[in-house]
This record gives C-alpha cells, structure tokens and sequence, in this order.
C-alpha cells in the first residue's frame, strides 16, 4: 500500500513542523488535520477520490478538517467515541476492531495517555499511524486531567508487545527504527520519574522548584508546560503511593 503524508500549515512547540495528514493509497486518509483551508484543498487535490477518513483522537490539529472534507467529499468518516459530533461521524471505532480501508485492513488499538479517546492504527505490514502517541522527535505531552501518564506508559507497553515495523507519527518524520524508538519512549519516562523522585528527595516541593532543577536551561515559553508535565508524573506516582501531597507540596513516601 502506497503511504504519503501532507504536512499542515500549523508549526509550533507542540506541533513541530506541522500536523501530518496520511494518505493510504488513494482513498482514505488518517487524521485530516486542522480545519484549515489551505489544508483541506491541499488534501482535496491529493485524494481526489476520497472515501474514508480516520481519526487518531480530538485534538483541533488533528480532527475538524474531517467536516468540510466529508461535504466535499461524502467521505466515511471513522473515529473514537467522543470526537465530533455524531452528524459527521459515521462509525465509532474502538479497540481490537479491523476496518478496511484502501484494499488494507488496519487494526484499532486503543491507547489513551494523550488523551482518554486516542486510538493507533496497525496494519499487517507493521505500519503503525501513532496520532500523538508517539512522535517522530520529542516527546508526547500528557495533560491532566485527560491526559494520565499511567495509562500513557501502559499503552506503550502495548504497541511495544506488537512489534511494529515503521511508525507514522502525526508530527515529525516517519521512523523506520519502531520498535527502538518505543523503547526509548519508555526509557525518557522512567528516567523523568526518576528524576522527579530526585527532586523531590533533594527538597523541592512544588511544581517550579522541580522544573527549575529538572529542566535546567530550559525556554521560559514552554515553563507552564513543563510543569504540567511533571504533574502528569506526580499523579502517576501518588497513584502508585510512591509520594505524598501535604500542605500543597510533595513529598516522597517512606522507602523500606
């Protein structure tokens, strides 16, 4: 099967170059992008014969350009629950499902982390369309509420335990190492939480005495969301009882 990307017009500290539109031979894409119309006509004079649509989860970057798309097209549009409305959306797609789509068949797999929703796509070549799972460079941000860095790291685990071969992110380059590059996912976060626990044991208390020692040097812009994800870690970690919040700080639990 034929797979080329479409880069969106929307580049940033979260999106890198871009939000990355794939298409699947020439009928269907996954996450139609942001609804932008320089984007969407792009996409338009890509797949002229669009049939389907997939989403990852969502996000504005990722899901909205399915509505004028469908209108353009009268494309089927596939999605996890909770992402648009139900008016554009014709299937809820949901874990362990196969859909067929441009004379392949992909799998679902749910992995929320990102966001609660979020589902991959896998197909039996080992082509794994990871949404924000996972990126082509960088790493993933996990927002609280909705994002939970348990559920994150599980759903690692389980794309490491399918072996993919190529992973196509929604932002950054494809990667052909994938199986590597999952592991070194897994790795960055065990050593951030243990950098947390560092911190912590050193005296930090709070959100911005841990980002001032674990981020040193770090772009004053991206200060908040750092801190946000050192919170996506520490709920992880009081979950686990491994801290204590107390007079609105943290703590680290007694080690035996």
């Amino acid at each position: 099967m034929k797979i080329r990307s479409i880069t969106a017009p929307n580049p940033g500290p979260l999106t890198l170059d871009g939000t990355r539109t794939y298409i699947l031979g020439d009928t269907a894409v996954i996450d139609p992008g942001p609804a932008d119309e320089r984007h969407v006509r792009a996409i338009a004079e890509a797949v002229p014969h669009l049939q389907t649509i997939l989403i990852t989860h969502r996000h504005a970057d990722h899901a909205p350009a399915a509505g004028p798309l469908k209108k353009l097209f009268g494309a089927h549009v596939l999605a996890p629950d909770d992402v648009l409305d139900d008016c554009i959306v014709d299937v809820r797609v949901h874990d362990g499902q196969i859909v067929a789509v441009a004379d392949t068949k992909l799998e679902v797999i749910a992995t929320p982390g990102h966001t609660s929703e979020h589902v991959c796509y896998l197909t039996a070549d080992g082509d794994l369309f990871t949404g924000d799972t996972i990126l082509g460079q960088g790493t993933t941000a996990i927002f609280p509420p909705d994002g939970d860095m348990a559920d994150y790291m599980r759903s690692l685990q389980r794309l490491r335990a399918r072996s993919p071969r190529r992973i196509h992110p929604a932002h950054g380059p494809t990667r052909d190492d994938a199986v590597a590059l999952i592991d070194e996912y897994i790795e960055h976060r065990l050593q951030r939480e243990e950098q947390v626990l560092e911190a912590l044991r050193a005296g930090a208390t709070t959100l911005p005495e841990m980002r001032e020692r674990i981020y040193q040097s770090l772009d004053p812009n991206l200060h908040t969301a750092a801190e946000i994800q050192l919170a996506a870690h520490l709920i992880k970690l009081a979950a686990e009882r491994r801290i204590r919040q107390s007079n609105g700080g943290y703590t680290v639990a007694r080690e035996e």
